[in-house]
This record gives structure tokens, C-alpha cells and sequence, in this order.
């Protein structure tokens, strides 16, 4: 296995790097920005479908937390999907199923349909962000793969800001239809509409091959040196002969074998399809059992529970805040506007507008509230799409600062630094007494917390080798979708009542992320396990110590 992965990735080296790297890269940056879209649009749903399913906070709780539990569930699928049929066609699977879902649920009539085809797109997301990294990172040089990977991050910004304003244009419409089976209103049509980016990265995809490394790891050799031909020719422009030239003439024995190894015999090519479709399964799951095994042992097993647990800490509170923040405007917004002249925090406009004291301006906002309790007669706030536009755009300048610099500073320092942020915005949140003051901690989190998930996934394709990388990453996920749907569920029992309570939940969790991220190699031992500058491990895939 370590041999197949090593001649694998040598051989994508002699491809070079250019038009076909760039491409692959657009590709899983828009199935990234996807992910960003799917997951952000929730928010915009809920207050506008608030009405039409009559929902208190524990109803907008569980729409909340359908995706994240679809996630959790997902986690556990996609790793050996992609093992068992690799990660192209896992990919189309998820964005497919993610697309079928989205559409199903914006025409459906009923609060549980809805749900449920949220928990259904919730694990087409999960495959997708379970194995996007992996598939980009297996097509690129060693050189290069910091810095693409690091590029991703811009591309979640982008999806952030584009979601907002596409509620903005969509939402505000005003129209609605209602039959026995189906409903159409502005809302239902902006969740249709955000569907349509799992189709559009679904069919893009599929011009686009499997990795060389999967290819080689199983044993499909010839159909990996088609896959490297391409990769050169669109990079250099040169004729596949000439790849293979290089390839015959290289010093490294394994690659110049990759075009002298001889033709199978129709016998031993039968042979190994009927092994294949028979044996395939029990083989992955015998593997499964030597990777659990492999995990757990040194190094490896330090570096995936502090993966995992990061993971856990920056998704329970980035996730669940995410989707909440366009309640959170709205409630701002309202808050306001019936009290033009008082000033709050976030705890106080919620305990206001959850009425939880007798004060005499309580009393008159909760009068006010009961003629419309489910915000019938009244629009999302324009504020709330400008406000989550601008979450986005905050992070545009640290994902482009990201793979400027990550070769230079490592990921270490970004894990610290993004973490320590992001725990001290949480506690600030308890001091802001407007919108605008909430608005600006509410960017600072978001950009600090996106960045830091970003690294960690780009953190787990350097960690682990390719036959651990995809149940490692599947793991790491899984403990932080636990971790997402965790916050979401405990955002909507908290936020009204005991809304103290969940920021200090939250801040103590950021600042064990913070802790933790000390615990992740630094820059030099990074290089030393991707096997850079030591004659030691040079023919290594990962540093043993």
C-alpha cells in the first residue's frame, strides 16, 4: 500500500503543474463553496418560514440541526464509499443526493418533510466535505499542495456572500401558492435556488478523472497512466509520448515501470473483476479494521484526537452560530426598532424578545408579539442580507492572506492564533450593546473560526498517508458534525432562557481549541512528516517517530 501510494504520488510530480491542476481546483473550490451555500441558506429559511409552519425556537432548533444530524450520520458512510468506489463517483453520489434533497424540500407542504429532506441533504454535504480535500489534494504536487489547499477557504467566503444575497433578491418576493402536496413562496424558491449548486459542481465534476493515487492503490495501473497522460498534456501541452519518454527515462525504478509493465491476459483480467465484485467489501472492511488499528497506534493516534477535538470545539460553536446569525439580526433589527432609545446585548434582545421578565417594556413588546407571534405580517429585515454578505466578505482578506503565507508560517500558527481570536470575539459578545457592535464581533468570529476548520483540513491531507488519510478526515468529521449538531441543539434550548450560559459554553470550548492546537506538529516536523528535507525518511511516506 505504502509503495502504491508513493509511486502514485512521485508519478503525479512528473506531470508537472498547470491547466489541469487549476481545473480540478476550480472544480472542488465551487463543490466547497456549495457546501458553504447549503449549509448558510438554513439560516435565511427560518425566519421567513417561521409563519407558514407556525415555529417556535425549538421547531427553527430542529431545522437547524437536520443537516448537522445528517452529517453526523454521513460521517460514517462517505469514508468507506470512497475507499470502496473512490472519490469521484463518492463526490457525484453526495452532490446528487444533496441536490434531490434541497429540491425536494422546498416544495414540500409539511414541517417534518422539510426536516427530513434537510437531515437528507445534511449527509450529501457531509460526503462532500469528507472528501473534496482529499480528491484535490491527491491530484497536486507535493510542492503546491499547501497552497491550493489553502486557497479553498476563499471559496467558502465566497459562498457566504453569495447565499446573502441570494436570499436578498429572492426571499423579499412576494408570492405564494399552496396545494395538498406542494407549496411555492419566495422562500420555498430560494431553497430550490440553493440547490442548484450541487447540480451545476455534480455535472462539471464528471468531465474530471479519479486520482492517481486511488487508481494505483487499486491496481488499476493503466487506467492511472491514462489519467497522468492527461494531467501532462494539459499542463505542458506535450504529447503523451513524450510523458512516457519521461516516464522510461526516469532513475526512480517504480515510475519508469508504470510504462514497461506488461499487458494483463484476458484470463487475469476476469480473474480479478469477479475477485473484485466478491471479495471488494470484505477486503475494505478487513482494511478498515488495520487502519482503526494503525490509528490508534503512534504517531497517529495523537494527532487524530487532537484533529478530532479542535474539530469538535470550532464546529460546535462556528456551526451553530452561522446559522443562527440571520435570527440573531432579525432579532437585533426588531429589537430596535420597538426600542429605539435602549441599548443590549445579545442575551438581553433574546430574554427580551423570549418576554422572560415583567418590565413595563416587556410588556408592551410582548402585546405587540402576540398579534403576530410567527412574524406573518412582517418581512425579513434588509440589515439581516447585508450583515450576512458582509460575514463573508470579512473572511476574503484572510483566505486570500491564508496560502500566501502558509508555507512561510505553518499551520500551527493559524490553528493558535485563529482559535485564541475566536475565543476571546465569544467572550466580547457579552459586552455589546448594538447591532453594529454585534455585527462587528459577529465578522471577526466567523472569518477567525472558518479560517481555522479550513486548516484543519488541510492539516488532515499532510498528516496522515492516503490509506489512512480518508478514514482519519472521515473520523475527524464525524466527531465534528457530533460537535455541530451538539451546539445547534444546545443554541436553540439555550439561547432564550440561558443565554449566559451558552457563551461561556462556547468560549470554554474555543479556548481548549486553543489549548489543543499547541499539539499539532509545527513547520518543521510538518515537512519532516510529508518527507522533505531528511535523507532519513526520504523514501518515506510519513515520518514513523
Amino acid at each position: 500500500m505504502y509503495l502504491e501510494e508513493t509511486v502514485a504520488q512521485k508519478a503525479v510530480e512528473q506531470t508537472g503543474f498547470g491547466k489541469f491542476n487549476l481545473k480540478v481546483t476550480a472544480v472542488s473550490a465551487f463543490i466547497y463553496l456549495n457546501c458553504a451555500f447549503s449549509i448558510t441558506s438554513v439560516g435565511f429559511v427560518i425566519p421567513t418560514a417561521a409563519c407558514d409552519f407556525q415555529m417556535t425556537t425549538i421547531d427553527k432548533g430542529r431545522i437547524n440541526a437536520a443537516p448537522m444530524l445528517g452529517m453526523v450520520v454521513g460521517s460514517g458512510i462517505w469514508g468507506y464509499m470512497a475507499d470502496l468506489k473512490g472519490r469521484k463517483i463518492s463526490l457525484l453520489i453526495s452532490l446528487f443526493l444533496q441536490f434531490i434533497a434541497d429540491a425536494l424540500a422546498s416544495i414540500v407542504p409539511s414541517y417534518w418533510a422539510l426536516v427530513f429532506f434537510k437531515f437528507l441533504s445534511g449527509i450529501g454535504v457531509t460526503g462532500q466535505l469528507s472528501i473534496v480535500f482529499t480528491y484535490l489534494g491527491e491530484f497536486q504536487p507535493t510542492k503546491y499542495r499547501h497552497r491550493i489547499l489553502s486557497w479553498m477557504e476563499l471559496s467558502w467566503a465566497i459562498g457566504v456572500i453569495v447565499v446573502a444575497l441570494f436570499a436578498w433578491a429572492i426571499i423579499p418576493l412576494t408570492f405564494e401558492y399552496k396545494g395538498d402536496f406542494f407549496q411555492m413562496s419566495s422562500w420555498n424558491l430560494f431553497v430550490l435556488m440553493s440547490s442548484l449548486p450541487a447540480l451545476i459542481a455534480g455535472i462539471w465534476l464528471i468531465t474530471l478523472p479519479e486520482t492517481p493515487k486511488y487508481l494505483a492503490e487499486n491496481g488499476e495501473r493503466e487506467i492511472m497512466l491514462k489519467v497522468l497522460m492527461r494531467m501532462f498534456v494539459e499542463n505542458t501541452g506535450k504529447t503523451p509520448d513524450q510523458f512516457k519518454e519521461k516516464l522510461s527515462s526516469c532513475t526512480i525504478p517504480s515510475i519508469s515501470d508504470l510504462v514497461n509493465q506488461t499487458e494483463e491476459t484476458e484470463n487475469e483480467r476476469t480473474k480479478k473483476v469477479v475477485l473484485t465484485k466478491k471479495e471488494k467489501l470484505k477486503e475494505l472492511l478487513n482494511s478498515s479494521k488495520i487502519q482503526a488499528r494503525t490509528l490508534i497506534q503512534k504517531p497517529y493516534a495523537k494527532r487524530l484526537i487532537t484533529t478530532s477535538s479542535i474539530m469538535f470545539c470550532m464546529t460546535s460553536t462556528y456551526y451553530s452560530l452561522m446559522t443562527w446569525f440571520p435570527e440573531l439580526f432579525q432579532r437585533f433589527a426588531t429589537f430596535e426598532k420597538t426600542f429605539p432609545e435602549e441599548f443590549a446585548s445579545v442575551c438581553t434582545v433574546s430574554q427580551r424578545l423570549a418576554a422572560s421578565n415583567n418590565s413595563l417594556h416587556e410588556e408592551l413588546f410582548q402585546i405587540e408579539q402576540l398579534s403576530d407571534p410567527f412574524g406573518c405580517d412582517s418581512q425579513m429585515d434588509t440589515s439581516v442580507y447585508v450583515n450576512s454578505a458582509l460575514l463573508g466578505a470579512a473572511c476574503i482578506p484572510f483566505a486570500i492572506l491564508l496560502p500566501l503565507t502558509v508555507n512561510r508560517l505553518g499551520y500551527r500558527i493559524y490553528l493558535l492564533f485563529t482559535a485564541t481570536i475566536a475565543c476571546a470575539t465569544t467572550i466580547a459578545f457579552f459586552f455589546v450593546k448594538t447591532s453594529t457592535q454585534n455585527l462587528v464581533l459577529s465578522c471577526i468570529f466567523e472569518a477567525f473560526t472558518s479560517l481555522n476548520i479550513s486548516v484543519i483540513f488541510c492539516v488532515l491531507v499532510d498528516l496522515f498517508p492516503t490509506n489512512l488519510r480518508v478514514m482519519a478526515t472521515a473520523i475527524t468529521l464525524f466527531v465534528g458534525r457530533v460537535g455541530s449538531l451538539f451546539g445547534n441543539m444546545l443554541f436553540a434550548y439555550l439561547i432564550d432562557d440561558y443565554c449566559t450560559v451558552l457563551i461561556i459554553v462556547m468560549a470554554a470550548q474555543l479556548f481548549l481549541a486553543s489549548v489543543l492546537c499547541w499539539a499539532t506538529p509545527s513547520r518543521n516536523k510538518m515537512r519532516k512528516i510529508q518527507g522533505f528535507p531528511s535523507k532519513k525518511i526520504k523514501n518515506k511516506a510519513f515520518n514513523p517517530s
